[in-house]
């Protein structure tokens, strides 16, 4: 594993690495206030396969750059950054695998760019959530921007360990907490008042605007590469919303595979995850 280090037009973007120099490539995008370690599990088995997996962490999560003093952040932003990613790493052909948000993004991606991505593995989303509701508009705007006014980045908790902040993460995040540590530690800044998240604050925000459902599913019904979608069982919340069955149909994906576990079943099921992973791969 080594680390990555990507200039792209707002900043810097960071990550990790398996398999550097290996032929055939994989963007791996990680999920919602996590970051590139949580393919800690998952990454070393793909690379024993031939793949060279670049795992980076979105612009506020990890070791990334955050976006600018003042400014917001906005879903199609990520998307950008990996456009800008690609185009750095000079890959003509990839495949793309994502979890919970970062899975989302891939699919936008993809979209937009089909010739460019050879496959594309959904780990548990089918875009982006919550959807627009008609006649939530203004009241969305409103309560986005209160939240605007009254936000801060500066921090407030302090832990005085690693293991101490990896516990409040297990109550959010349920695993053996020795999958986890990678991801937390990563997470974490140490400062003289102790550990605390490295994660930007502003990622908690509303957002000012939001998809419509028609749009999402205007981006899932595209022409799009050869799609893998993995989801958890039980149904996790990740897809816990009344358009979740809608949307898998109007994606249509090559394969969809169910697999006991939590919403982070690629960590505390790699194993299994990269069995079918891998099968779909060779196909």
């Amino acid at each position: 594993m080594k680390e990555v280090s990507i200039k792209c037009r707002f900043g810097t973007i960071r990550g990790l690495c398996w398999g550097q120099g290996n032929k055939k490539k994989i963007l791996a995008l990680h999920g919602w206030l996590d970051n590139a370690a949580s393919f800690q599990q998952l990454a070393p088995l793909l690379a024993q396969i031939g793949y060279e997996v670049v795992a980076i962490d979105f612009a506020g999560h990890g070791h990334s750059d955050h976006r600018a003093e003042g400014h917001f952040t906005h879903f199609g932003d990520f998307v950008i950054d990996i456009h800008d990613v690609i185009a750095s790493l000079k890959w003509e052909k990839l495949v793309f695998l994502g979890h919970s948000m970062g899975a989302a993004m891939a699919l936008m991606y993809s979209a937009a760019n089909p010739e460019r991505v050879e496959k594309q593995i959904l780990i548990e989303n089918l875009g982006p959530i919550p959807a627009y509701e008609e006649g939530t508009a203004a009241e969305n705007l409103r309560e986005a921007l209160d939240q605007w006014t009254k936000h801060s980045t500066k921090h407030k908790h302090y832990y005085n360990s690693i293991d101490k902040a990896l516990k409040v993460r297990l109550s959010a995040t349920p695993m053996k907490a020795e999958l986890l540590k990678p991801l937390v530690i990563r997470g974490l800044k140490k400062t003289k008042k102790g550990y605390r998240w490295r994660t930007d604050k502003r990622l908690r925000l509303r957002s000012l605007v939001r998809y419509s459902e028609e749009v999402v599913q205007d981006f899932l019904s595209s022409k799009k590469p050869a799609t893998l979608v993995i989801i958890a069982l039980p149904k996790t919340y990740a897809l816990n919303y009344p358009k979740a069955d809608e949307r898998l149909l109007k994606l249509n994906p090559d394969k969809t595979v169910k697999i006991k576990g939590h919403h982070h079943l690629h960590m505390d099921n790699a194993e299994t995850v990269f069995k079918m992973i891998k099968a779909f791969l060779k196909k």
